[in-house]
């Protein structure tokens, strides 16, 4: 099971100003050097900020450096990195311990595998070795911060903060504070993360799967439902989707995208118009509603991505 620890120490250029968050000092620490973890290491050294990283096993590690390096290379050939590659893989540093990884740490940033045992058995190695007012912030895709933080001693310096995968590209960032997390801690980590430049969102309460998962599971069912029914292959379900809404997508959100859609009466005209006279009648009624796959739509969605991605390309 990996377990890895990424480092890096940022001080907002403001320091010294008369701006009351300026000079705000962050010591971040990862758990987890598995895909999400080596793409928060390569995130973390392409902003210029050092990144230790840790695995009990020497391959693991080898391995997390090395998806890490290769980002940063595919960033630079993109020309999303203000650097050259292999100075900003200079800040990728080794760690041969857990404890020294996270022992000045000021916010970790935990990203093992999805169990809630494994990660209370990390959560309380990490509370035991960091120093007491070190944040400690979930990677998790989708399990609570009120079973998390039952684990630790100080569960008001503990949330989720969820990104998108890979972080080293996709700026979303989902914080979930638990029932104990402290308001300026919630109010610090998203500051953090917004001086990186990403775009934090904060729910206002915990629910399995957080924002992002839950609408990409919803369209999901139903795009497997539309190929299990025979209404359409993967292929055509998929560029439905990418030459469609997802071009809408990439600039708006569904809320803004239907308010401009609602004409002169916004979004109250959306929901008395298109809403009643075809989601309402026509579509919600006929969609499914499973909460588990069926094994006829798994294997036609199977066998339609052998067909239209693996032969065709």
């Amino acid at each position: 099971m990996n377990c890895g620890i990424l480092r890096a120490l940022i001080w907002e250029s403001k320091r010294g100003s008369d701006d009351q968050d300026a000079g705000w000092l962050a010591l971040p620490a990862g758990v987890g050097v598995g895909t999400v973890g080596a793409s928060w290491a390569a995130f973390f050294a392409s902003q210029g900020l050092p990144v230790s990283v840790y695995d009990r096993t020497p391959a693991a590690l080898e391995k997390g450096l090395a998806d890490a390096r290769a980002a940063l290379a595919r960033l630079e050939a993109a020309g999303l990195l203000a650097e050259d590659a292999d100075h900003a893989a200079t800040r990728l540093r080794a760690a041969d311990s857990l404890e020294a990884a996270v022992a000045e740490a000021d916010f970790v940033q935990e990203t093992v595998y999805e169990d809630y045992g494994l990660k209370a058995e990390v959560w309380r190695s990490i509370e035991r070795h960091a120093p007491p007012e070190a944040v400690i912030a979930s990677s998790t895709s989708g399990l609570l911060i009120s079973q998390l933080a039952e684990a630790l001693k100080r569960p008001e310096r503990a949330l989720v903060a969820h990104p998108f995968n890979p972080p080293h590209l996709i700026n979303l960032v989902e914080l979930v504070p638990g029932p104990c997390t402290d308001t300026g801690v919630l109010e610090s980590v998203k500051q953090f993360y917004k001086m990186l430049g990403k775009a934090p969102v904060v729910l206002l309460k915990e629910v399995g799967g957080h924002i992002a998962n839950r609408l990409q599971a919803a369209v999901w069912r139903e795009a497997i439902s539309l190929v299990h029914r025979g209404v359409a292959t993967v292929e055509d379900v998929d560029t439905a989707l990418h030459e469609g809404p997802g071009v809408r997508w990439a600039l708006l959100g569904q809320h803004a995208i239907f308010d401009l859609g609602g004409g002169e009466a916004a979004y109250r005209g959306l929901f008395e118009g298109i809403g009643k006279s075809c989601f309402e009648q026509l579509v919600w009624p006929s969609m499914d509603t499973w909460s588990a796959v069926p094994d006829e739509g798994k294997e036609a969605c199977i066998a339609g991505i052998e067909q239209w991605y693996r032969q065709a390309g």
